[in-house]
């Protein structure tokens, strides 16, 4: 019985010795304060030049000024109506969380800029309402 018990230990030991465990996979380690590999998902970016009164102004340019893609000009299709999600103008396949600054131009309004900095998620329109030149 004595040799039984040896034996049946001796063979426990050996099941649970280190060769035989089974590792579970880690992932590798990264450098601090780098971020993972992750895909950057576009954005765009939807907007609208309208008069004071809410009304799109015809003709109207949107120029990028600085940041991504400077240099870019769209002029808005008109009609445009935010509650209808149609016209006004977008820039799309932008990089989220990187800045530009857009500027208008219109016949007899004053140029607007403003800078913004397009995001993952919900859009809204981006409203820009110039001040008409007296």
């Amino acid at each position: 019985m004595r040799t039984a018990l040896t034996i049946l230990s001796t063979l426990t030991l050996l099941g649970c010795s280190p060769e035989n465990v089974q590792r579970l996979p880690t992932t590798p380690e990264l450098p601090p304060n780098q971020p993972p590999n992750q895909p950057v998902s576009p954005v765009w970016l939807w907007g609208m030049v309208v008069h004071e009164s809410g009304v799109c102004i015809d003709g109207a340019t949107v120029t990028v000024v600085r940041g991504q893609r400077l240099g870019q000009s769209i002029t808005q299709t008109t009609p445009c109506d935010a509650w209808a999600y149609d016209g006004g103008f977008v820039f799309n396949n932008l990089t989220p969380g990187v800045e530009m600054t857009l500027r208008t131009s219109a016949v007899g309004y004053a140029p607007v800029e403003k800078t913004v900095v397009p995001s993952l998620g919900p859009q809204t329109a981006l409203i820009l309402v110039p001040a008409p030149i007296k």
